[in-house]
This record gives structure tokens, C-alpha cells and sequence, in this order.
């Protein structure tokens, strides 16, 4: 089994995806975590030395390679549906979950997440609830096409997300 997370900063990629994965017997891989170790640097710093496009470029590769594995759970980053071929390539290696929630919640997450602006850049240069609702508008269609399921995570914990999940992946496999 493979399954892709999707969705925005702070939607809950990297906390649903581990308690999925250990539901599941499978294993959780952040894209971006990979991504970083490949470039021996933080994705603000990538972007900073290198510009978007090598993200991008690293970004493609690990994803390639991740879902080149058997039994795997990806939390990708949120712009890595930019990339038809990273769409396409989630698509092909099984379902692809958009994790959605509103700007609000979105910049509440964000804010509380001590790591979040060390590690990931301005991607407008605006307030963070004018970026995220200007990005995520403009994302929202790529979000849509490459997913084959959407669960709302406003107001909910980690575990009941993936419990939600696993019972429509049990769903749909029946």
C-alpha cells in the first residue's frame, strides 16, 4: 500500500501520517525532511541559495523515490502538487489524501509551530493569513485533481483524522 498526504503548512501532514502509517503497518516518510537531508540544508535555505526551481527539482526526485517503495505513508510538501509529474506520480502509487482546513486554522498551526519559519520560507512576503489564503487559493484546484480523497482536519485531533482515514481506505477496498 501507498499513500500520498497532501495539503497546505500546518494541515497535519506530519502528525496524521506517522499515527496512519503505525495503524496501517506501514512506514512515514516527510518529503521535506528528505529533502533537506539531500541538500545537507533547510528548505528556506535551498530556496535562499538555490531558488525555487532546485527545490522543486529535489523535490520531484524524492518523491519519485519514495513512491518507488513498497508499504509507505508520504507527507509531501505542501507545493509539491505544483508539479504535474509529481500529481501523476502520487496518482499512479495509490490514493492521495488532501488533508484541508480553513486559513484560519491553517495560521493558528503555523503560528504555534516553533520550527515553521526557520525551516520554510515566505513564499509572498505577506502577513502569514494573507499568504496562506492567497497560496492556498491558487492551489486549491491542483489540491482537488490529485487527490482521491479529502478529509477535513478543522477543530480535530491527529488520531481521529487518521482514524477517519483508515476507515475510508477500508471502505473503498471492500
Amino acid at each position: 500500500m501507498k499513500l500520498t498526504l497532501i495539503g497546505y503548512r500546518g494541515c497535519g501532514k506530519s502528525s496524521v501520517g506517522p499515527l496512519l502509517a503505525e495503524t496501517l503497518r506501514l512506514t512515514c516518510i516527510d518529503s521535506d525532511d528528505h529533502v533537506e537531508d539531500a541538500a545537507g540544508k533547510s528548505i528556506q535555505q535551498i530556496f535562499a541559495d538555490d531558488g525555487e526551481a532546485e527545490f522543486r527539482r529535489l523535490e520531484s526526485q524524492v518523491i519519485a523515490d519514495l513512491l518507488a517503495q513498497d508499504d509507505i505513508v508520504v507527507a509531501a510538501g505542501g507545493g509539491a502538487i505544483l508539479a504535474e509529474t509529481n500529481r501523476k506520480c502520487m496518482q499512479d502509487a495509490g490514493s492521495v489524501i488532501w488533508l484541508q482546513a480553513t486559513v484560519e486554522t491553517l495560521a493558528s498551526r503555523i503560528a504555534r509551530d516553533e520550527t515553521s519559519t526557520s525551516r520554510r520560507p515566505s513564499l509572498t512576503g505577506k502577513s502569514i493569513q494573507e499568504e496562506i489564503a492567497e497560496v492556498l487559493e491558487a492551489r486549491r484546484e491542483l489540491y482537488q485533481k490529485a487527490s482521491t480523497m479529502t478529509v477535513d482536519t478543522d477543530n480535530r485531533a491527529p488520531q481521529e483524522i487518521a482514524d477517519e482515514i483508515v476507515t475510508r481506505l477500508a471502505g473503498v477496498s471492500e
